[in-house]
């Protein structure tokens, strides 16, 4: 097996193709990514301003939405169908309308209604937009409703308590700054290493393991074809590894991801995911004997993982189907690992049941490969 790995070795450092795809592609990916999740807040995001008020109550309220640090006034519409016209256009991505007679409403301790509209097919946008818009709106209005009581003669404390009867005190654990690098970016970095990882492994079976090789002098220098396999299979395992790990020196040193949990653990479960991704790109070779087909495979399966690990869309609210589809995807349990052991310090006992399932996985699929690679060896030599 030694031999067999050597071997692999030397095909790497000489083989530009096997090099771009094990190497200069992860690498070339996790750059691209780190690149656009640098800032890790969205802010700044355009909108418009619809004021049919024109009062100084109205103007105030603008400079507040052009202060607040999600949103920024790039228009100032004379009408809503024209707002309307440039959320269409994608030229902002939200429209806040003041109605006619604001300030007198307000000053009179009426409740006017400003109306903000948003993109919600772009969710994460339209969230933002939204929660900024409604928060500077927020701290204005009360502002002024607190100096409008005060001047009828109602007491501070009584005024903010007519503003304000029931306080609610919401707080944002693990992430408060809702900062994209520290849950999204994370996440990513395992999702694209793992379509990779899967491709460059079934590419490199089939270099010695396709219908038109000779596998019998590959095991004959590792001592059966089981070896032969592990031997292919396992340098580049340590060449994701690495990749992983410097993409994880880059998230909690460079970008600052706080890792309030255990080193060990997350090595354990980072190996365990390596292999249990390959093992599915071994598979999908081995079964279809083809690089094409396999590769379809490998995209059916790791293409779409990321909608399925809970990241975006709970996996609780999920049809059951789906839950066990997730399940199956060594990338949901170990995002789940990273996220506990990075932002929540989940306790050791309870992380260790996600590298538990990485093991059962790649124990699984080395079962199946294994069998497969029997199986072939059978048929060729009841062949002959």
């Amino acid at each position: 097996m030694l031999a067999v790995m050597l071997r692999e070795v030397r095909m790497l450092v000489t083989s530009p193709t096997l090099a771009g795809l094990v190497v200069v592609l992860p690498l070339l990916m996790l750059l691209i990514l780190g690149a656009v999740f640098r800032a890790g807040i969205p802010v700044g995001l355009p909108i418009a301003v619809v004021d049919h008020d024109r009062s100084d109550l109205s103007r105030s309220l603008v400079r507040m939405l052009d202060a607040a640090p999600e949103t920024r006034v790039a228009h100032h519409a004379l009408s809503l169908s024209e707002a309307q016209k440039l959320i269409v256009s994608g030229d902002v991505r939200g429209a806040v309308y003041l109605p006619q007679g604001l300030e007198r409403e307000i000053l009179r301790g009426e409740r006017p209604e400003i109306v903000t509209f948003y993109d919600n097919q772009h969710m994460s946008t339209g969230s933002l937009v939204a929660r900024g818009a409604r928060n500077a709106i927020d701290t204005a209005l009360a502002g002024l409703r607190l100096s409008v009581r005060q001047g009828q003669g109602e007491a501070p404390v009584q005024a903010a308590v007519s503003v304000n009867p029931i306080p609610l005190q919401a707080h944002a654990l693990f992430n408060p700054a809702f900062d994209y690098v520290h849950f999204l970016l994370a996440a990513l970095v395992p999702t694209v290493l793992q379509i990779i990882a899967a491709a460059a492994t079934a590419y490199a079976l089939s270099l010695d393991f396709g219908t038109q090789c000779d596998r019998q002098a590959l095991g004959r220098m590792a001592g059966g074809m089981v070896p032969a396999l592990l031997g292919k299979i396992l340098p580049y395992t340590f060449v994701f590894l690495l990749i992983l790990g410097l993409s994880d020196i880059a998230l909690y040193g460079w970008l600052g991801v706080p890792l309030r949990g255990s080193l060990l653990l997350m090595g354990a479960g980072a190996a365990a995911f390596i292999l249990a991704v390959q093992l599915i790109g071994a598979l999908a070779f081995v079964l279809t004997r083809d690089m094409g087909r396999a590769a379809s495979i490998i995209a059916v399966i790791t293409a779409p993982a990321f909608g399925f690990m809970g990241v975006g869309f709970p996996r609780e609210a999920m049809s059951p189907l789906a839950q066990v589809w997730g399940a199956m995807i060594p990338g949901t349990w170990y995002v789940e690992l990273r996220i506990d052991q990075s932002l929540r310090a989940t306790p050791f006992e309870i992380s260790i049941t996600s590298v538990l399932w990485l093991l059962v996985i790649a124990g699984v699929l080395m079962l199946l490969v294994l069998a497969q690679v029997l199986r072939i060896g059978r048929t060729e030599r009841a062949a002959k």
